[in-house]
This record gives C-alpha cells, sequence and structure tokens, in this order.
C-alpha cells in the first residue's frame, strides 16, 4: 500500500524458522534483549537514514532492543500491537478455556510461568515475561516507543489497563482492498479461521444441529481441531471441510456465503475475516465478546449472540435466513461499513497521520533534551 503510493520502504525481517535449529535458552536470552541486533539496525539506520522505524513483530528474535536502538539514532517509532503479547505471556488472554486477564498490569507476571502460558513451558513462558519485565525496567515502552498503533479501541483498552502510555495508543484497524460485492447465492454459512478451541470451532459445529435443515456451512481453515471437524463432516453432509484456501479464494466463497459465522470465544483484537466479510456485502453472525460488539452492529451489520452458546448461536442462523429482507438489507449495510471505514485509502491516510504524530513526538523529545543537557 505504502510502496504503491510512492513511499519508500525498506524492510528487515527475521525468519523465526532460524529458531528450530537453536537452543532453546540461547532464543530465550536473545528474546530479553539482542544487543547484536540492535546493533545491526543501528548500522542499517546509518546507511538509509530512514525517516521512521516502524516495527510489526518484534518477538522473539528482534526483541525491545531494537526500539532503544532506533531512539539512540534519534529515529521515531511505530509498534503495531495485533495481540496481547505486552500485557499477556499468551498472547491471547486466555488459558484453560477461559479469558484470562490475570497478568494485565503486572510488571513482572509470575502467574504466566506459574501456568506455563507460553506453549506450556516453564522456560520459554519465563522468557516472555522476563523480556517484559526488563523493557519495562528500561523504560523501553514509555520512551523509546513514539506510537502504540492498536488494531482496535479493546486493544488499547488493555493496553492502557496494563499501564502504557495512554497518549501514545492511536487506533487503525486492518483494511482489505476492494475485490467488489458479492451476491449471497449460494446461501451457505462460512466459517474462516484457524480450527482451535479458543475460536469457538467446537460450539459452532455443535450448534448446525439446531439450526434450518436447508442450510449448510463450509469451514476454511486448519488446525488442531481438523480430525473434530472432519467427524463433524461426516456425520452431517450439510458441514463441509475445505482446509486451506488462498485469500482470492477466501473472497470468492464469502461473495457467495450468505453470512459469515465469527464464534471466536476469546477477546480476538480484530476480525480481518468481518472486514473481509463486509467488503463483499455479508453479514456476520459473531459471538458478543467486546471487540466484536465494536465491529459487528447488531441487526444491522449482522447477528450477535451469547459467547459458547450454541443454541443462541443457531437461533441467529434462523432468524437471519427466515426473511429475504432482512438479510438483504443487511448486505446493503455491511457494504457501507466497508467503505466507509475499512477501505485502503482510508487506511493510508491514517497510517501517515499516525507516522507524522511519531514524528514529531520524537522531534519534541530531542528538542527537550537538548534543552536538558543545556541547563
Amino acid at each position: 500500500m505504502l510502496r504503491a503510493r510512492g513511499e519508500e520502504v525498506l524492510d528487515y525481517v527475521l525468519d523465526n524458522a532460524e529458531i528450530k535449529t537453536e537452543n532453546l535458552i540461547s532464543v530465550g536470552m536473545r528474546s530479553i534483549w539482542n544487543a547484536k541486533e540492535a546493533d545491526r539496525l543501528k548500522d542499517l539506520i546509518r546507511s538509509t537514514r530512514p525517516d521512521l522505524v516502524k516495527v510489526d513483530n518484534f518477538f522473539p528474535l528482534l526483541s525491545p532492543s531494537v526500539f532503544a536502538a532506533a531512539k539512540a539514532m534519534g529515529v521515531p517509532t511505530a509498534l503495531s500491537v495485533r495481540n496481547y503479547r505486552l500485557i499477556c505471556p499468551s498472547a491471547n488472554l486466555f488459558r484453560e478455556g477461559h479469558v484470562c486477564t490475570t497478568c494485565i498490569g503486572s510488571k513482572v507476571a509470575f502467574a504466566a510461568i506459574q501456568h506455563r502460558c507460553y506453549r506450556q513451558s516453564y522456560l520459554q513462558s519465563a522468557a516472555v515475561v522476563a523480556s517484559n519485565a526488563y523493557a519495562h525496567l528500561r523504560g523501553t515502552w514509555t520512551h523509546s516507543v513514539d506510537r502504540y498503533i492498536a488494531v482496535s479501541s479493546f486493544v488499547k483498552q488493555q493496553l492502557i489497563e496494563g499501564g502504557f502510555p495512554e497518549e501514545k495508543i492511536l487506533v487503525k484497524p486492518n483494511f482489505i482492498s476492494d475485490s467488489g460485492i458479492g451476491d449471497g447465492s449460494g446461501g451457505y454459512g462460512l466459517y474462516v479461521g484457524r480450527l482451535t478451541e479458543e475460536k469457538g470451532v467446537r460450539s459452532l459445529l455443535k450448534a448446525w444441529s439446531d439450526v434450518p435443515q436447508s442450510v449448510s456451512l463450509k469451514i476454511i481453515g486448519d488446525g488442531p481441531l481438523e480430525g473434530v471437524v472432519r467427524q463433524a463432516s461426516d456425520a452431517d453432509p450439510r458441514i463441509e471441510s475445505l482446509g486451506r484456501k488462498s485469500l482470492s479464494e477466501v473472497c470468492e466463497y464469502l461473495g457467495k456465503a450468505a453470512f459469515l459465522v465469527f464464534p471466536s470465544e476469546w477477546y480476538e483484537p480484530f476480525g480481518r475475516t468481518i472486514v473481509e466479510a463486509y467488503s463483499k456485502g455479508t453479514p456476520v453472525i459473531a459471538a458478543l465478546t467486546p471487540p466484536m460488539k465494536a465491529m459487528v452492529e447488531h441487526d444491522v451489520t449482522g447477528l450477535l449472540y451469547k459467547p459458547g452458546d450454541s443454541r443462541d448461536l443457531a437461533s441467529s442462523v434462523s432468524i437471519l435466513m427466515a426473511s429475504s429482507e432482512r438479510l438483504n438489507l443487511m448486505r446493503a449495510q455491511a457494504r457501507a461499513k466497508y467503505l466507509a471505514v475499512y477501505t485502503e485509502d482510508q487506511n493510508y491516510r491514517q497510517l501517515m497521520d499516525i507516522f507524522h504524530q511519531c514524528i514529531t513526538n520524537n522531534s519534541a523529545q530531542t528538542i527537550g533534551m537538548e534543552s536538558r543537557l543545556q541547563q
């Protein structure tokens, strides 16, 4: 998007596949503060002199050291926040089948180590906790990041509750390029996403025994619950598992779907597939979690139901499919929501405004530091 509009973008990318070939203790230490990567970033900044460093993911190989490195070189920084890693070592505020907010606000999240929240490992959980704690201790999150780009207002609120500076947190949703409106001619419900417990896959499958017999369900995605989905498909011919699909294929299925089902039971930071559905004019039936309440307007762009309640989900499907007039009105309103909030042009303007704020904030900090030194 940036390059298409004439902006110069330099990539600095590490592949987490490297972790498989390394000692986990070594990786854990590097995730706390990677001095080598900090030096490499400084060298890159010296040779390219960028206006800004935008970090999309520093965990685990880059570590928070890259923010301090950029600041040491006088370059402003922005961090995209699309999960809860900064306040929850597991990154999803979900533990043992339930939403968990125990570690929010804890500078040292001992509970995450106790419960082995990261990859069911005491050692790896401790490394994540130590990384966040050390960054707090050094003042990295307060002084070395000019702006946090939260993917939703809910993520912003959780960061604030976690002790991050409110004035530095801005909200910018994800976007999707417009591939044109669909017609919903397939008449089916569609699920798109990882097949995992927190995504509400089990309650979705359970609900389908109570929806009208004329309504089928297509499932796109893979994951640990693939076997459960296959069993449900074998038992009910209306349920079809399609495996993984490309974005273009997903959009094609969304355009023909009567509705998208978004049954996530965890606090999903942002529903990208909801935006994809809206772009095709497809309404959404979503579990009523705080983040989704902000994305799906009940009885306008879709319907909301009680998370994990398969009967309530089935009832929502029945209500939506009972009236073609209501369904068509929701299709129009879903498309209007996409055009109003989630287009590429709007996202570009938002992002550039955030970049300018980063640069302004960095300049003010530099002037303030010079003034204090002169005194």
